[in-house]
This record gives C-alpha cells, structure tokens and sequence, in this order.
C-alpha cells in the first residue's frame, strides 16, 4: 500500500531538505592556520562591510620587503588621551610576521580575504586583510585586547584610532552629503616605502636578512614540492581526492593547522 501525503506536507519536506543543505553550505568550516602566535583564517569577503565598489585582487603576491613596510608603517594613539603614536607591531614582530603574511595571502583564493590574530606580549591584536587595484586595505577589529571604538556620542568609551602616514588614506563612508573617514582601516599604497618613523639605530633583535633567507629556504621547498604535487596530478598518477589530502599535509607542516 502506497501512502499519499498531501501537498503542503511534500511542499515542507522540500523546503526544510533545502533549508538544511543551504546551511551547511553557508556553514563550511573555514581554512584556519597557525605559526609563531599568528593565526589566519580564509574568511568569505560577504561578511566585510561597505565594499560594494571594491575590485577584489587575486592572488595577493608581495614581497616580505613590502610586507615589512607594511607592518611597520601601522601606527594607532589613544583618542581620549592622545600621546606619541605607538606601532602596533614592533620591529621583531614584523620581522618575524613578514614572511608569515607573505606566503599566507599567496593563498587567499577568489572571494576570500585575510582574518588574522597576533598574540602579542602586550595583547591580542585581531584584523583583516584585502587587495584591490595597486592598495592593500588594512582593518584593525583589536589593539593590544582593546577593541577599537571612536563613539562620537561616548556612549561607548572611545579607544584608539589608526594614524595615517604618507602612503596611507582611511576608508571612507557615505553618511549624507558627507564622508566619515573610518579610523580602524586603512587604504595603503602597495609599495608603501620603509617608514621613516622607525629609527634604524634600533634593528631588528634577529638580522632580518637571516629569517627571510631562513623563510625562503622553507618557500622554495614547499613550492617544489606543491609543483611536484601538482605534476602528480596533472599526469593521473594521483586522483584529485589523494591531491588534496596530500596537499593539506604540506600546507600543515608550513602552517600548524588549528581546528
């Protein structure tokens, strides 16, 4: 005996199966990866506000030179109590962060962007990292545990802000006839030079030339053996499935993986 169930019922049974298989679409574990206190996460650029104007740049190659302008070129100061502007890394940590941010953002795929956490001796700092077109677009959520807030009201206590240097603009927001500039992110010029801020009779503790030599023997390897991987497969000596798990393998000997 065949049952019937009517319509309505059938129609809800569809909905709720494809309710379920949105979800766990929506819901797919991010990439998450791990090295010297830094922790990256490959997040959906969906969840970033106010880009609807922004030409997303893939893949994101820069040197660790540039990206060492970069981290030290990044400066925030108290709002309420304003001082001297502080780094928000030091010289060893963009020493060490550099090549790290490198090889992280060669592998930000299509529709993704950078969520990065630093555990560093003074707190967390937590951000986001995109290209566009000849910029890199830095956005602080966390300085040092605080959480930035620039409450025009003081509803919120207001914390700290980003401060620009030759080469840097804020994001800018419509809001009436008017743009707000928008101080916990930063629109940077690709080519950003070595920040004149940074005293040079105060290096790095480590030479810097030795942790990139150091970083690019462990890229040069990994990327011979990514090619070979891929060779591997473009020649069906190995099945995609094999591919990516083997792929996987080698991305968390270069990243300890974080589930």
């Amino acid at each position: 005996m065949i049952t019937q169930y009517p319509i309505s019922l059938r129609v809800v049974a569809f909905f709720l199966t494809f309710l379920i298989s949105s979800c766990s679409t929506l819901f797919k574990p991010e990439k998450t990866f791990s090295k010297s206190g830094l922790t990256v996460t490959f997040r959906s650029i969906n969840a970033l506000e106010n880009i609807n104007n922004y030409r997303f740049i893939y893949p994101i190659i820069l040197s660790e030179k540039q990206l060492l302008n970069h981290l030290l070129s990044l400066w925030h100061n108290n709002i309420v109590s304003p001082g001297k502007p502080k780094p928000v890394f030091s010289l060893d940590e963009g020493a060490k962060l550099a090549p790290l941010f490198r090889q992280a953002l060669k592998q930000v795929e299509s529709g993704k962007y950078l969520h990065f956490e630093f555990q560093s001796p003074k707190g967390l700092i937590e951000g986001k990292v995109f290209a566009t077109a000849k910029k890199l677009h830095w956005e602080f959520i966390k300085i040092n545990n605080k959480f930035y807030s620039n409450d025009p009201l003081r509803i919120r206590k207001p914390t700290w802000k980003l401060v620009r240097i030759p080469g840097q603009q804020y994001q800018k927001l419509q809001s009436g006839r008017s743009k707000k500039a928008i101080k916990n992110k930063l629109v940077v010029d690709l080519n950003i030079p070595y920040p004149k801020r940074r005293s040079k009779s105060n290096p790095p503790t480590k030479p810097l030339s030795n942790n990139i030599n150091h970083s690019q023997r462990q890229e040069s390897e990994l990327k011979s053996k990514l090619d070979t991987l891929k060779n591997f497969l473009d020649e069906e000596l190995i099945d995609k499935s094999e591919y990516e798990k083997k792929r996987k393998s080698l991305m968390d000997q270069y990243f300890k993986i974080n589930e």
